[in-house]
């Protein structure tokens, strides 16, 4: 995968639509602390989008999307 932070994002002139919003999340998952506590009791299992490796994926990224705005290069992300 390669990320370019020079890339551009469609705009709404060209999908000629609103975004969509999602809907909001339930209890706990609408309130961080909460949720963690509730994981960490063993109350509800760890969400998807909240595993360590979702977040390592994150932190990837943003990092490919910093070093690109600085050098104004092409950043490769690891492969899976």
């Amino acid at each position: 995968m390669h990320w370019s932070f020079l890339s551009r994002s469609p705009n709404l002139e060209e999908h000629g639509s609103e975004p969509e919003c999602p809907a909001p999340l339930a209890p706990p998952l609408n309130e961080p602390v909460a949720y963690f506590a509730a994981v960490v009791r063993g109350e509800i299992p760890v969400h998807p989008l909240s595993s360590l490796e979702t977040n390592m994926i994150v932190t990837q990224i943003l990092y490919a999307a910093r070093e690109s705005a600085r050098t104004g290069q092409s950043v490769d992300l690891p492969t899976r």
